[in-house]
């Protein structure tokens, strides 16, 4: 009996020993595990500085830091994180339940929205995010080509604060939409219509009555703009930037009105206006003397007289492109180099009349010596090996093209990159054409039929 007693008090000791190590090995884990955690950055960082934090990054890793704990969850879906929405990484995937999902989310934080390339945007997308987001003032829907005029309400209601819309390549937009921005974005300062071919000379006109303040304005490759369409600009009087692209209905009469209402002209393009003339280039040395950037690609019609009219006016240009403007010869390379000392960048691409000469007064110019930066020369015919030693005076050159300069060696390339290796030369020559193989007449193979013959 005393034994039976004694084994149980054994065992009920060993089983209170075994209780208090479990305990004190719990409370040894838990302490260890409380140290661990006190050092983890989401918890030691206040939330005001995660916030901050977070504010810098992009959806993605937003969404990744959402998964590290509760607090940060909340912390990063917060609304003022998704102020700067960009959904081109996920173009292909924008479905009506994530538009939701993000118009909730964001709400009135959000300013800057872009939806570039989603081609699976649609019109009832763009109004959620406007009914959602009343505050938004940078828009680019660039490439968005299922938007249609049927988002028009969208602008007229729900964009009050919208500075900076992108709609290029939104093929179905036309001039209900630009009625819709007259009357429904006051503030528009920033607007690119390029390649939405149905805006018209009326859709023009609108965006004139209504969006005083535009100052940069992108119409590249609408090719059913002519002059009244350009003349109502000149309501604009902020306008800085003005893209006519390939506006083939253009003419000088357009230009003319335009130079004279918008003094405030810093960056004109007319590249591809075939119809423009030498009037226009003497309207625009008299108008434009802020003039920064002028390009006047594909201009047939000008020619050395127009030059020297624009350049005695418009002192301070940086770039020109003057590509295909195949009637210019030295002479208006002379007058740019005298009258041009700020010039950056100039390209002369097929221009076939230009030789060496020209090139000499270019580079030895105060503006050749210490602006020139940029210099394109593909297919000049009369250049030679020659140029290369004028070009060598351009200390600040960064790039030159030389493609298809069919008068200048591998020799004289040679010696240029050898000279300014810190320059980028864009130059090609063809392979060499093999020799033709000169059969021996002993050897000569002959047709079996012919044999039998």
């Amino acid at each position: 009996m005393e034994t039976v007693t004694s084994v149980r008090q054994d065992i009920n000791a060993s089983q209170q020993n075994g209780k208090k190590q479990l305990l004190n090995g719990h409370a040894l884990g838990s302490s260890k595990k409380a140290l661990i955690t006190e050092n983890f950055i989401h918890t030691r960082l206040p939330d005001a500085l995660i916030l901050k934090i977070f504010w810098y990054l992009d959806i993605v890793s937003l969404c990744r830091c959402a998964k590290v704990s509760q607090k940060w969850k909340a912390l990063a879906l917060d609304g003022s994180n998704w102020s700067h929405v960009d959904l081109f990484e996920f173009q292909t995937d924008i479905t009506p339940f994530i538009v939701n999902s993000i118009t909730s989310r964001c709400g009135p934080f959000l300013r800057n929205l872009s939806l570039k390339g989603c081609k699976s945007i649609e019109d009832s997308a763009i109004m959620a995010f406007s009914m959602q987001c009343h505050y938004i003032e940078v828009l680019n829907l660039n490439g968005c080509t299922s938007i249609s005029p049927r988002c028009d309400g969208a602008f007229t209601s729900y964009f009050p604060n919208l500075k900076w819309l992108d709609l290029s390549s939104c093929t179905l937009v036309d001039d209900a939409v630009c009625c819709a921005l007259s009357a429904g974005c006051p503030h528009l300062q920033h607007l690119d219509l390029s390649w939405c071919s149905l805006i018209s000379n009326n859709g023009a006109v609108a965006l004139a009555k209504g969006c005083h303040n535009i100052r940069h304005l992108l119409l590249r490759f609408c090719k059913l703009i002519g002059d009244p369409g350009v003349k109502a600009l000149t309501q604009c009087k902020q306008l800085s930037l003005l893209s006519l692209m390939n506006c083939e209905e253009v003419t000088d009469a357009g230009i003319v009105a335009l130079t004279k209402g918008c003094k405030e002209l810093r960056c004109l393009s007319v590249s591809g206006c075939t119809q423009l003339t030498d009037l226009t280039l003497t309207e625009i040395g008299n108008s434009c003397p802020n003039l920064r950037t002028l390009e006047l690609a594909k201009l047939v019609y000008l020619s050395d007289r127009g030059f020297k009219n624009l350049v005695k006016g418009c002192n301070n240009i940086e770039k020109m492109d003057l590509e295909e403007c195949q009637s210019i010869t030295d002479t208006s390379l002379i007058q740019i180099s005298i009258h041009c000392p700020y010039l950056q960048s100039i390209t002369l691409s097929n221009c076939e009349r230009i030789s060496d000469e020209g090139l000499r007064y270019l580079c030895s110019s105060y503006a050749g010596q210490t602006q020139l930066r940029e210099l394109e020369l593909d297919n000049c015919k009369l250049i030679t090996d020659a140029s290369i030693d004028h070009i060598l005076q351009c200390r600040e050159l960064q790039r030159v093209d030389l493609y298809d300069c069919l008068r200048i060696s591998r020799t004289g390339i040679k010696h240029l990159k050898r000279q300014r290796q810190d320059v980028i030369i864009h130059a090609y020559f063809p392979p060499d054409t093999p020799p033709v193989m000169q059969h021996d007449p002993v050897h000569t193979r002959v047709c079996r039929c012919c044999v039998v013959l």
